[in-house]
């Protein structure tokens, strides 16, 4: 009996420095963490804003190759979802809900950790602008604590645990983003002030979504090719790829699958799109299709410098033909904008 006293007597002071622990310990946490990226403020909020993009510098991702993503909503807009299955000793399973954005500034949002562990935080992501081509980012995650978690997390240190996947993340985005920006850099010397001459295309226009795009291109090209061969008319051009609109939120562009041809004419499922002389800057690009964006990132920083604004379609010319080069790395895209 004086054992099991004594037992009993240990339990009680235990549960009352448990409970003793759980009142004084910390009932919430906040981690921030900030870092310099020699690249525009706007190029680095491409990579910030889109649940889509994060893949590309998540320190998680970069941990957990099992990890499977999923995005929901429209990406880069509130309410848009980034739901994640990964493994359970690394990555478990969460969702983040994008609450809030301010263009080029801000990212507010909200984590639902599901597995191994439940538990809920905010979070936001600023980029203020430093200089012409440098930026300062700062992440912040806050929280609070059950009352049992209180206990636990005085052995343990949210700030350093969080924060070196923070500064792990951020050195990711500096890589990436500054990387970008040199070939930016050096892309905008090659764009060139032309005289767009008046084209006309035989096309096949629709809204794809981004997944759908080469399978879209193939079947296009395949069936304005027969309608050009059956009514004799001349191509005049390299095939061509027309954005009337390109929403990195839903996935979708509004395009046409395009050959330019030396006269109209009418077929089922083609239509004509004429386009007149005006001033165009284009740039070249050589490399596979999937790395293309850069030139647009450049045209587009190019106009801003020049103060013109962006008219649509963007021209896509696909000079070289895959079939008969098969190294990605030669592939000649030549890209142009219209401005006003």
């Amino acid at each position: 009996m004086k054992i099991i006293k004594i037992i009993g007597i240990i339990l009680l002071v235990l549960i009352g420095l448990f409970l003793l622990l759980g009142l004084i310990a910390p009932k919430t946490y906040r981690v921030e963490r900030s870092a310099s990226i020699d690249a525009p403020q706007e190029l680095v909020f491409r990579h910030v804003r889109y649940w889509n993009s994060w893949q590309g510098w998540s320190p998680w991702a970069e941990r957990d190759s099992s990890m499977q993503v999923t995005v929901e909503g429209v990406d880069g807009q509130e309410g848009a979802l980034y739901k994640w299955v990964g493994n359970p000793k690394i990555t478990g399973t969460g969702e983040m809900a994008n609450t809030g954005v301010t263009d080029n500034q801000r990212i507010d949002y909200h984590m639902r950790f599901l597995e191994p562990y439940p538990s809920e935080s905010d979070g936001h992501i600023t980029v203020d602008k430093v200089g012409v081509d440098s930026s300062r980012v700062t992440w912040v995650m806050e929280g609070s604590y059950g009352f049992a978690e209180r206990v636990f997390m005085l052995f343990m240190n949210m700030d350093k645990m969080l924060g070196a996947d923070f500064e792990r993340g951020f050195t990711l985005l500096k890589e990436k983003t500054e990387a970008e920006q040199a070939a930016i850099e050096q892309l905008s010397t090659t764009i060139k002030k032309v005289n767009f001459p008046a084209r006309t295309f035989a096309a096949v226009q629709k809204t794809v979504s981004f997944s759908q795009m080469q399978p879209f291109f193939a079947e296009s090209f395949a069936k304005i090719m027969e309608a050009v061969n059956k009514n004799r008319v001349r191509v005049v051009g390299a095939p061509c790829g027309l954005y009337f609109s390109w929403d990195e939120g839903t996935g979708n562009s509004d395009m046409a699958a395009a050959i330019p041809v030396n006269r109209s004419f009418k077929a089922e499922g083609i239509q004509m799109i004429t386009l007149p002389r005006q001033t165009a800057y284009t740039v070249d690009y050589y490399g596979p299709y999937e790395g293309s964006g850069i030139a647009y990132l450049a045209l587009d920083a190019h106009l801003k410098k020049l103060g013109l604004a962006f008219k649509e379609p963007v021209i896509d010319e696909y000079i070289t033909d895959p079939n008969a080069e098969p190294d990605p790395a030669k592939w000649l895209t030549r890209i142009t904008y219209f401005a006003q």
